[in-house]
């Protein structure tokens, strides 16, 4: 207990996740009054810290605490009216409680006495903007800002207000103005940079983070809290696990505490102070060499392998048939870029214990960077000889196979590792193996698997959104990109891996800096192979056109429109670019470059070249349609209109222009009159199916299903074959309650394509809000089945199965959406539903107060702050909820 309570001497004492984990260590040892002082110390230095505020709710309930404290306070106060220091005391109780009203009610009364009380003020915010009064909690903070303009803490919680209202400009300024208030905030740095980020201001953003961890190059580390659930003692005296806690070997002789200590901060990433229990060990005369081998390892995870070397080199000296300290000083070596050295200390270790695994990996990983590849591949075999469960060989195994394009057994490897766990290494490996194989939609569906199994993992995520854009799913490439760059600013080639053996039952995995030159495939890799002769007769074809001219060819750009039929984009502009370099019309060119920027999603660049062609030839009608689409796509209607009514006036027979025309006027709130041009469409096109479609889509729009129905009728009657039209018909008579006869058209649209996402879609909404449940679930199981990367489908699974009563499939569901896309604000509100149902009122509101966050004027945040105000009121009421 007295080496505990030493660590209050030697902890930061700004930093709240320390005292928060200080306050659980203090708690484990039966310390209660200490635990709940440096839990309270955490909320005073951060009141955002949730884990503390949950620890303190346990220390208080388990310790029989819950409401001694506050009744002292109220009796005290009951004594002494109007003492601000304990009517302050009772509200930041009232507040760690979570008896918000209260709370509330005490600061008020405080505030009431003496209006110019910053520090009230601030923590009244704090306790609104847990209600999710944002605007109130807005209030509260700028008055206190005025009153105060020199408090840095006011303008950085307004800044964090603002940030979570989206109103990211303002709350910048704010920001600044707490940073320049304060250089030293390290949290206002780091906000400061989420902020930028979401403004898209990147270089700024990173200086921020750089400026963040050089004030505190531990701030990664603070989001590592431990909890006390792990410690809340069951009946027989036995603790809980939890994943966020720490495990303390028991010791109670207190012989090993100081290294005890280090290993737990170690587990946590703590090195540093790991490290200083470690020397406090050695002080005390613990176990040395279990010691100074535990400090070797700490000084190598953090980095600082002079030292480590130094460590491992004397216990050498001691124990010099130790195949684990030959393998962990070779990986020292390694690092350290002493190539030679380090194989010589792997093969040390490898003669001393051949059936050492980690010792085998380490070396084959060194010998394939040094291009000794059959070597390599027969020591990771080894390794996996002597070790069968040991995954990390098996892994490096499969992507040596795959640089040196072995893809066959590439694959097997990799599906020898997914036989034993869900690796999100071996998915992003087989998705880059199906990359070289040309088989992108099954590798999206692998990168796909990848970032649900670690959503953290920016390879996978970059990878994906390669996939993605080569199937022409532009808008969710985009998301998958920006959420690696978030991860990771550039992309990081999939890379080895070395291993070593940690005290107290643990494998450390360190990856090890890979550059791609080091590997040289040798003479018996797959290498791709070409027909020379093929070459030389496409250079001399090439070269014949170049000799013709640009006169040589009557229709320079047929093949580019030929392939943007195709769907081949990327072919098409190359062509573009061709024509254009030998001369043909750059106004025809800047046209088919709109196309395909308007076929690929990116509208603004469309409307660009749109207009550049325009510049260059003004009457081309071809152009001018191009540039109502760009701008209709854009949500541009109104200043579509004009130029649509001057494109139809000049060509009236132009049916394209007319329902450009029609779409513009609905886009501009005239629907009835967008109905007049399809008339007119019809009469001059009345084989035209897509036409009537559009009449229908339009006036059901506006309510009138009986010219909707008859115009869908029409268009089916032209063309049985539109599926679309049968989804929309499914649609029309899901709004005439007519269940069955959307039933048949969605299983009508089905019966043509069977794999068509917009009918599966449909027809799973409407079995489970009015039949079954878990037949939608078997619906949308199939959608994902062919593709994975469909959000709504997973949205709309986690839905049915919590429909279904499968609470916790529907959380795994609500989850992989989140791991392709942590801002995801329906899955954030559904899966406080499913918690809140599940009677985990706490995570319910957490969940909640996360959608809030990300949308504040949304309507699931309206949604959110209803159920989040029921949930704290069903928790008051049951006083419990469920683990």
């Amino acid at each position: 207990r007295e080496v505990l309570k030493s660590l209050a001497q030697r902890i930061d004492p700004s930093d709240a996740s320390a005292h928060n984990n200080l306050g659980v260590l203090y708690y484990q040892k039966g310390l209660v009054e200490e635990a709940i002082a440096e839990f309270n110390c955490a909320l005073e230095i951060n009141p955002r810290l949730t884990m503390a505020q949950e620890n303190l709710e346990i220390a208080y309930r388990d310790s029989g605490r819950y409401h001694q404290r506050a009744s002292e306070l109220e009796e005290a106060l009951e004594a002494d009216p109007g003492n601000r220091d304990l009517e302050w005391e009772l509200g930041r109780t009232y507040s760690n409680l979570g008896r918000l009203d209260e709370a509330r009610e005490r600061f008020e009364a405080v505030l009431s006495r003496d209006e110019g009380d910053v520090g009230t003020m601030i923590q009244l915010a704090l306790v609104e903007k847990r209600m999710n009064r944002l605007e109130a909690a807005t209030s509260w903070l700028v008055r206190a800002c005025e009153v105060q303009p020199q408090n840095s803490e006011a303008h950085f919680q307004l800044g964090e207000v603002l940030h979570f209202r989206n109103m990211n400009p303002d709350a910048l300024i704010a920001l600044k103005r707490a940073s320049s208030l304060n250089p030293e905030s390290a949290e206002a740095f780091q906000l400061m940079s989420t902020v930028l980020t979401e403004m898209g201001h990147h270089d700024e953003a990173r200086e921020a983070s750089r400026r963040a961890h050089q004030i505190d190059p531990n701030l990664s580390n603070r989001d590592l809290q431990l909890s006390l659930e792990q410690f809340v003692q069951s009946g027989d005296g036995a603790t809980r696990d939890h994943p966020r806690g720490i495990a303390i070997v028991p010791d109670d002789t207190g012989t090993m505490a100081h290294y005890n200590l280090g290993i737990a901060f170690r587990k946590q990433k703590f090195y540093r102070e790991a490290i200083q229990e470690f020397k406090l060990a050695l002080e005390n005369s613990e176990d040395r060499r279990l010691v100074l081998q535990a400090m070797a390892e700490a000084y190598l995870l953090d980095g600082d392998l002079p030292q480590s070397l130094k460590i491992y080199d004397s216990l050498i000296q001691e124990l010099a048939n130790s195949p684990k300290l030959w393998n962990e000083r070779g990986v020292v070596l390694h690092q350290l870029g002493r190539s030679d050295e380090a194989i010589r200390s792997y093969r040390r270790a490898v003669a001393i214990a051949p059936e050492y695994a980690l010792a085998s990996n380490n070396l084959a990983v060194k010998l394939a960077l040094k291009g000794s590849h059959e070597e390599a591949l027969k020591l990771f075999k080894t390794a996996l000889q002597s070790d069968p469960g040991f995954q990390l060989p098996r892994l490096n195994l499969a992507l040596l196979l795959l640089k040196l394009r072995r893809f066959q057994l590439a694959l097997q490897v990799y599906r020898h590792v997914l036989e034993k766990e869900d690796s999100a290494e071996a998915w992003n490996g087989i998705g880059l193996v199906l990359t070289e194989l040309e088989r992108p939609a099954d590798a999206r569906n692998a990168f796909v698997r990848a970032v649900e199994c670690d959503p953290e993992l920016a390879e996978a995520h970059y990878n994906l959104s390669f996939a993605l854009s080569s199937l022409g799913e532009y808008d969710a490439a985009l998301r998958a990109v920006t959420r690696a760059q978030e991860l990771e600013p550039y992309y990081v080639p999939h890379k080895f891996r070395l291993a070593i053996d940690l005290e107290q039952g643990e494998t450390g995995h360190m990856t090890i800096p890979e550059i791609s030159a080091d590997i040289e495939l040798d003479d018996s890799s797959q290498a791709l192979t070409f027909d020379q002769s093929v070459l030389d007769q496409i250079f001399s074809e090439l070269e014949s056109v170049d000799d013709a001219g640009p006169q040589a060819d009557s229709q320079p750009y047929a093949l580019a429109a030929s392939y943007v039929d195709q769907g081949l984009l990327d072919q098409a502009a190359a062509e573009v670019n061709r024509a254009m370099s030998h001369g043909a019309d750059p106004a025809e060119g800047s046209m088919i470059s709109g196309r395909i920027f308007y076929l690929r999603g990116l509208y603004g660049e469309a409307l660009e070249r749109y207009r550049a062609a325009l510049k260059l030839n003004p009457s081309h009608g071809g152009i001018r349609l191009g540039e109502i689409r760009a701008l209709l796509a854009l949500g541009r209607g109104v200043e579509a209109l004009p130029l649509a009514e001057s494109l139809t006036g000049d060509d009236p027979g132009n049916v394209d222009a007319l329902v450009e025309l029609a779409r513009a006027r609905v886009a501009a709130g005239i629907p009835v009159r967008a109905l007049d041009a399809l008339n007119q469409a019809r009469h001059r096109a009345p084989q035209r199916a897509d036409v009537p479609s559009l009449q229908g889509e339009i006036a059901m729009g506006m309510g009138d299903l009986h010219t909707a129905r008859r115009a869908f009728d029409d268009a089916l009657g032209l063309d049985p074959g539109m599926v679309g039209v049968w989804v929309q018909l499914g649609r029309l008579h899901e709004l005439s309650n007519d269940w069955s006869a959307a039933e048949g058209a969605y299983r009508s649209a089905l019966e043509i394509d069977p794999q068509h996402q917009g009918a599966q879609m449909a027809l799973a909404d409407l079995c489970r809000s009015r039949y079954s449940p878990s037949i939608a679930v078997n619906i949308l199981v199939d959608v994902l089945t062919n593709d994975p990367s469909n959000l709504d489908a997973l949205l709309s699974l986690g839905h049915a199965l919590l429909e279904d009563g499968r609470g916790q499939k529907a959380l795994e569901a609500f989850h992989r959406v989140l791991a392709q896309d942590p801002r995801n604000v329906r899955a954030y509100f559904f899966i406080g539903v499913v918690l809140a149902r599940l009677k985990r009122y706490t995570q319910a509101v957490a969940a909640w107060e996360r959608v809030i966050r990300l949308d504040p004027s949304g309507p699931y945040a309206r949604q959110a702050r209803k159920h989040a105000r029921t949930a704290i009121n069903l928790k008051h009421i049951f006083n419990t909820e469920a683990a």
